[in-house]
């Protein structure tokens, strides 16, 4: 293993002002929503011209990239986060310790969560077979990997018909999440109690012969 040459302050400052861009477009992002990230705007912010910006995104569309990689990957993190705190309790309880921060950072976190997850740019698509792919695949694993060791499968394997299940679990999860979000569950109290009793009434129908965890809610 060879060591990595020092940074040059070229090199340190292009990241720090790359880091203050992206900072600035996701405070945006989150305050205003998508359409209210602006290329005059950050550009204003970090005191340049808009077209310098062009040296560090080569367009808007790469710096949305940009975001959704790193919200992503944000979200991803919560997740594994949970997952950790949750690995000595059982997989029915990680997967709904790992589908609890999923909400937890959405509510937290809502522009970055549509931004994600909806069409809220007109001619905008991330590229496929980019890095948000990889980002999003990082992002259910725990929750996969706690359904497996749940569904007792051997060699952590899910089959086609098992898989078709627990990706119904996942839309189940991401439906309910993104109706609070986005304010279209007035009527219900308990958002967190409705998330937690569907996904155990689901995960219940995948294996009736497994009794819930007492420590679940």
């Amino acid at each position: 293993m060879t060591d990595r040459p020092p940074e040059s302050r070229r090199e340190r400052q292009r990241r720090e002002l790359t880091s203050e861009i992206l900072a600035i477009a996701r405070r945006q992002l989150e305050t205003t929503g998508a359409g209210g990230v602006s290329w005059r705007g950050i550009a204003r912010e970090v005191g340049m011209n808009p077209a310098s910006l062009y040296t560090y995104f080569p367009s808007l569309d790469d710096l949305f990239t940009a975001l959704v990689l790193e919200s992503h990957r944000s979200l991803a993190q919560a997740i594994v986060d949970a997952e950790q705190a949750a690995i000595d309790r059982s997989p029915y309880d990680r997967a709904l310790a790992c589908a609890l921060a999923y909400r937890t950072w959405a509510l937290e976190h809502t522009g970055q969560f549509n931004l994600i997850f909806t069409d809220q740019l007109p001619g905008y698509a991330a590229p496929p077979d980019g890095p948000t792919v990889d980002a999003q695949i990082e992002m259910f694993g725990p929750f996969l990997r706690a359904m497996t060791e749940y569904l007792d499968l051997p060699d952590g394997e899910l089959p086609p018909d098992t898989l078709s299940d627990v990706m119904g679990l996942r839309c189940l999860l991401h439906g309910l999440v993104t109706l609070e979000v986005n304010h279209h569950l007035p009527f219900i109290d308990d958002h967190e109690a409705l998330l937690v009793d569907q996904l155990a009434r689901s995960m219940t129908t995948l294996r009736p012969t497994l009794p819930r965890s007492s420590t679940t809610r």
